[in-house]
């Protein structure tokens, strides 16, 4: 029976075949015709009633027979929720035959149970019949136990009591002679008549209305067309790609064709096995020699500090929660959703691992999965191959990659800008690791996960034989990334060392430019040389060296030679025959960007336009909503040409026609049909704060992206891009003051062109203000002009450090109270000064981080926006509610059309001179405006006065945008869904009227409106539990101290607490800061305050334990904080420098409660303390909690 349906021919031959358990889940059948025997029936017995009695419990009878005393029936058995029989002393094989029947998978040996779930409309009957008395030659009835029948669960009290009265007399007449017998039987038969017929006739009513209401519901809320065309075209999808994914025939080197499964799968392992098998590695002296050590001590112990918990639980916050799962079949949402039950096993395995050098070599098994390159492939080389790794090791090598991301860039070559994938010998790896300089222990755990690796690779859905190999790296492995870049590193060596000898010469992008030799871009490798043969040959003996030494391989079918237009046919024809590589004479693309713009620049980018319409055409046909067309502008068609607006300035024109594209396919109704446009796409391109839908302005767009070019021309002076442009356009001078010059390429013209945006957006962080105009330059956060333009008579020199006192590190409050108006003095003395003066610097006003972004670019553009239109606060709050409310997207978009009159409504078609008539279709009453559809009209009346939640009696504005705006703000979210919804609902119940010709009363449409709610209920996703706890304080380690610390903002207060390893207080402190605006700033306050008191305190080894995770960042990062607390960061950073010993650790607020409780009495107050050995009194009570926990 095994893979095939269960089938009901025989119950005895099926039930015998039943005697071991089996899982419910492989049962394909939910129901079949089954037969059963009644034996022994009284000859007076009513035995139709009998049986449609029973047939009744098994919904329905499909076929009976009664011969002399004995009753069969066929019925539907329930194989999910099957009978189960209730033994008493020995079987009686005469009557309901069964060995025994299925229930939670595992076989049952009584039916009572079973027939109790069998019971439709929670009813049940237990039937007992009586043994032919053989002796007497007449029917009789023993003594029964229990009454024989009675209605459990009963919804008719009178019949339940007719029938245990029924029961009851039947058992004090068991002993009268046998006609008296006969009286009461079929007294019992006719009750059981009239009880089954009631039944039947009841349960007929019900299922008949419960049909009807799921019939209108599903009519009202479901296309049936729609829904199949959907399921269909669903299907189709999977079946076609399953096509095309599924592998039937190989066909080898030699020619021959294989499509046995089997072998299909030896060759596929025998493939691999040669793909990741060693060919030895050559001496890679040569190779080592122009790596430089480039990993510092303080790197390396930074890599080797022992693992924590905190760091893992990031690792797995960061994965995909459903990616494709490894060979456990476990994907990474298992562990998110259920780390409360996994996770302490999980953190052991993985910190043993990382800690301990526990084996990591039984969860790092993987499957190899092939995925088609090309179309109807037939080799082996068509196919990329893709690793599974189990999660359990993706959370080891991330956590290992996470940390080592953090040095790559001290040991990469700046010509690389990702990584080289291929086969990789093992021994190579580690050769050039222990050349940079990385610890010997680092570089064993590494080698620890990527030798311990086996493959079995994936054909059709079913696994292969398991082998091991002996070199390569996987893709899907996140040490892989890393580890090419590293390996890759010995090709830039082979390439300097070839240059500085005088072998090599690069390609120079201006006379006093850089000479750049090669450039690595994912799994391309650019390289400059001499067109001769000389130049041809010291290219080949660089590649075939580092082949032997690193195991990858030149592509030489996928590479191509491009020679400049001064080299000969000559030249051209020596070059090709040494590398035997094919030439090219005008490269088009190179990664999907064109190498040539010239004067026709709309043609250069057609491709673009004709991509976006070929996915417009492919999905119009999918009947997408609203909500759905949104999702796929915004995700997928405004995606396409992003990569090359990062790179060139569009055309007008072009962004034009890309707009009209994506607001024609918004606007339709369908596939070549047109809708109405009731707006220009500019306004559906404003936020959806603002009153629109957050598209985007191609043009704009554009801008910001080539703006964070510019940004990184300003900030990134070091990098490779930087200083060629630099060399040629401004050697002296930098991006924001440089002109632009004549013969200049049209890609550095279109990020000059930016160079406004980036001005804009642009504001001096003061150090000194040496360097920074009071009236020229911008540098006063949150001023509405930006710079003050205007000259003061009282200062002596334009310098914003003529604002600063000169013995101390604070403003002159007196001077600027008395040269600036009250409210840019308010806000110049709000900028915090650093404790040690530094050089002011550049950063970006859009941003807390003051870091540039492309969002925040956008946004500034949009706001200075000439065309754009200011919206009051009042439809502002309206549209952040809108979309806050838990509801389908496409009724939140109908909410917002109607809030802008953008529907077809009869008064708005009239207008738009499309109908006639503008009466209401429903009441015909009026005409068909806003208000009186979903307002006056009768039936829209009666439905509001039919939701009590919702109370609209209070709203008598005439105007319906007023009234839309004010009743949304009134109601809480969960009212607001309930009259979004109604809303809804009374549209599609006018256009069902119009177009299908059916009417719905307005109770049948309230029913609909909580018939949804209720299903939105239902759909509604658990929230995932979080993968912290609620963590208490730790005692630090012995002899250390631990120095907690927290902020408030507004009348700030920092408060600092240090305790030892026994948790006793030897310290707490609180001060008072006026003036400071953000939790932001505060806790950079407080953090500044902790380390002043670690100095202080001269101790070794001390930890501060705070809950601000950014500020924690910042101050153990090296970059340059730009952010608005970055005085603060620059203090930190230089306190901690003078103690390296400082250790700053992450917590979560509820292991840092002391701390936070500390400023309260202070705030009331409003003054500071500082105790030694204790704590105020109104905090002793949490010191004396966090003191009894056990110290790690």
């Amino acid at each position: 029976m095994e893979g095939r349906p269960w089938l009901f021919r025989k119950y005895l031959i099926l039930f015998d075949r039943l005697l071991n358990p089996v899982e419910r889940d492989h049962i394909r059948l939910s129901s079949s015709p089954y037969w059963i025997k009644i034996a022994s029936c009284p000859p007076e017995y009513d035995k139709k009633d009998l049986l449609h009695a029973i047939g009744s419990t098994f919904r329905g009878v499909l076929r009976s027979k009664i011969t002399d005393d004995v009753c069969r029936l066929r019925v539907n058995l329930d194989v999910q929720k099957p009978l189960r029989r209730e033994q008493d002393g020995k079987e009686d094989d005469t009557s309901i035959a069964a060995k025994g029947i299925l229930l939670g998978g595992k076989i049952l040996a009584s039916w009572e149970e079973g027939l109790k779930e069998q019971v439709d409309s929670r009813e049940e009957a237990d039937l007992n019949t009586s043994k032919e008395n053989n002796n007497k030659g007449e029917s009789s009835l023993k003594e029964l136990k229990r009454p024989t029948w009675k209605r459990i669960l009963s919804t008719n009290h009178s019949d339940h009591q007719k029938f245990v009265n029924a029961g009851v007399k039947r058992k004090g007449l068991a002993e009268e002679s046998g006609q008296e017998n006969m009286e009461v039987e079929s007294a019992v038969g006719i009750s059981l008549s009239k009880w089954a017929h009631t039944i039947k006739g009841k349960k007929g009513e019900i299922r008949k209305r419960l049909t009807k209401e799921l019939e209108i519901l599903m009519k009202e809320d479901r296309d049936d067309e729609t829904l199949d065309r959907n399921t269909t075209n669903f299907h189709n999808c999977a079946s076609a790609r399953r096509r095309v994914i599924i592998i039937s025939k190989l066909i080898l080197d030699d020619g021959k064709e294989i499509n046995d499964a089997s072998v299909i799968h030896d060759e596929a392992k025998l493939y691999f096995e040669k793909l990741f098998n060693t060919n030895g590695v050559a001496n890679p002296r040569e190779v080592l020699e122009g790596i430089e050590e480039s990993i510092s001590i303080e790197a390396n112990e930074y890599l080797l500090a022992p693992f924590s918990e905190d760091e893992v639980k990031t690792t797995l916050k960061g994965m995909g929660p459903i990616k494709a799962p490894g060979p456990d079949g476990f994907p990474a949402i298992f562990f998110q959703k259920y780390w409360h039950i996994v996770g302490k096993e999980v953190l052991g395995f993985c910190l043993r691992v990382l800690n301990e050098g526990k084996e990591v070599d039984s969860v790092n098994m993987t499957n190899i999965v092939l995925i088609p390159k090309v179309q109807n492939p037939t080799s082996l080389v068509n196919f990329r191959p893709i690793s599974l790794c189990s999660v359990l090791y993706k959370l080891v090598a991330k956590t290992i990659a996470n940390r080592m991301q953090n040095v790559m860039d001290t040991c990469i070559d700046q010509v690389q800008s990702a990584f080289v994938p291929g086969r990789v010998e093992w021994d190579f790896i580690k050769e050039v690791m222990n050349k940079m300089g990385f610890a010997r222990k680092w570089i064993e755990l590494i080698m620890k996960c990527i030798t311990s690796v086996s493959y079995t690779v994936l054909i059709n859905g079913s696994r292969g034989r398991i082998f091991n190999p002996s070199g390569g790296l996987r893709q899907g492995d996140p040490l892989s990334p890393f580890l090419f870049l590293i390996c890759s590193e010995g090709l830039s060596a082979l390439m300097r060392t070839a240059k500085k000898n005088g072998l090599l010469r690069g390609a120079k992008a201006s006379r006093k430019g850089l000479e750049i030799s090669h450039l690595l871009f994912a799994d391309d490798c650019m390289m400059f040389g001499e067109a001769t043969e000389k130049g041809a040959r010291v290219l080949k003996d660089l590649l075939n060296t580092y082949e032997r030494c690193s195991g990858q391989c030149v592509n030489f079918g996928k590479s191509t030679i491009f020679y400049s237009t001064n080299t000969t046919e000559g030249s051209k024809a020596a070059v090709g025959r040494l590398l035997g590589v094919r030439s090219s004479s005008s490269p088009k693309k190179y990664l999907g960007l064109p190498n040539m713009v010239g004067r026709q620049k709309k043609e250069a980018f057609q491709n673009l336009v004709d991509r976006i319409a070929s996915r417009i055409e492919r999905w119009s046909s999918r009947l997408l909503s609203q909500g759905g067309k949104e999702v796929f502008i915004k995700s997928v068609l405004q995606a396409i040409p992003t990569h090359a607006m990062s790179c060139f300035l569009f055309p007008r024109v072009l962004c034009e026609k890309i707009e009209s594209i994506l607001a024609r396919f918004w606007w339709q109704k369908g596939p070549g049909k047109r809708g109405i446009h009731w707006c220009q796409w500019r306004f559906l391109c404003r936020s959806k704060e603002e009153g629109g839908l957050g598209f985007r302005r191609m043009a704009q767009f554009n801008i910001s992206l080539l703006a964070k070019q510019g940004w990184r021309l300003l900030n990134f002076l070091n990098s490779l891009v930087a200083r060629a442009f630099k060399a040629k356009y401004f050697p002296n001078t930098n991006f924001l003051h440089l002109r632009l010059g004549s013969l200049c390429s049209y890609i550095w013209r279109n990020i000059w062109a930016t160079k406004g945006t980036l001005e804009k957006g642009l504001l001096w962080k003061v150090g000194t203000g040496s360097n920074i105009s009071i009236s020229q330059d911008t540098w006063i956060p949150d001023y509405v002009n930006g710079r003050l333009l205007s000259s003061f008579d009282n200062l002596q020199c334009d310098k914003v450090a003529e604002l600063i006192s000169s013995n101390e590190t604070e403003w002159n409050k007196e001077l600027i109270v008395n040269t600036f108006p009250a409210d840019v003095a308010e806000l110049i003395l709000r900028i915090p000064l650093s404790m040690e003066p530094h050089e002011e610097f550049l950063a970006w006003s859009g941003e807390p981080m003051g870091v540039f972004s492309v969002r925040s670019s956008y946004k500034l553009l949009q706001r200075l926006d000439p065309t754009a239109y200011a919206l009051h606060n009042i439809y502002k709050d309206f549209y952040r509610r809108l979309w806050q409310i838990e509801i389908p997207s496409k009724m939140k978009i109908f909410i917002w059309k109607i809030s802008w009159n953008y529907i077809a409504s009869k008064v708005n078609m009239y207008n738009r001179r499309l109908v006639n008539n503008i009466l209401c279709p429903r009441c015909g009453g009026d005409d068909e405006m806003l208000n009186h559809l979903f307002r006056e009209c009768p039936v829209s009346a009666e439905i509001w006065r039919m939701l009590p939640e919702v109370n609209l009696t209070g709203f008598t504005n005439n105007e319906f945008s007023d009234w839309l705006t004010m009743v949304v703000a009134s109601l809480s979210l969960e009212k607001s869904r309930t009259f979004c919804i109604a809303l809804w609902s009374i549209w599609g119940d006018r256009n069902s009227r119009i177009h299908e010709k059916s009417n719905r009363s307005s109770r049948e449409i309230v029913r609909f409106i909580y018939s949804y709610i209720q299903d939105l209920e239902g759909i509604r996703t658990n929230i995932s539990k979080n993968l912290s706890v609620n963590r208490k304080w730790r005692n630090p380690p012995a002899t250390r101290l631990k120095i907690n610390f927290d902020g408030r903002r507004n009348i700030s207060a920092d408060r600092v607490v240090v305790r030892d390893s026994s948790g006793n207080i030897l310290l707490s402190s609180a001060d008072i800061h006026k003036g400071v605006h953000t939790t932001f700033a505060a806790e950079a306050l407080a953090y500044r305050r902790a380390t002043q008191i670690a100095l202080n305190m001269k101790e070794e080894d001390m930890i501060i334990e705070g809950d601000s995770l950014t500020v924690i960042k910042k101050c153990q990062s090296t970059v340059q904080d730009k952010s608005q607390i970055n005085t603060y960061i620059y203090d930190i950073r230089s306190m901690k420098s003078s103690m390296r010993s400082l250790t700053y650790v992450f917590t979560l607020r509820s292991a840092n409660r002391l701390a936070h409780v500390l400023p309260v009495e202070s705030l009331r107050r409003e003054e500071g303390f500082y105790l030694l050995h204790r704590v105020p009194d109104f905090a002793e009570g949490q010191a004396r909690r966090d003191s009894e926990r056990e110290p790690d």
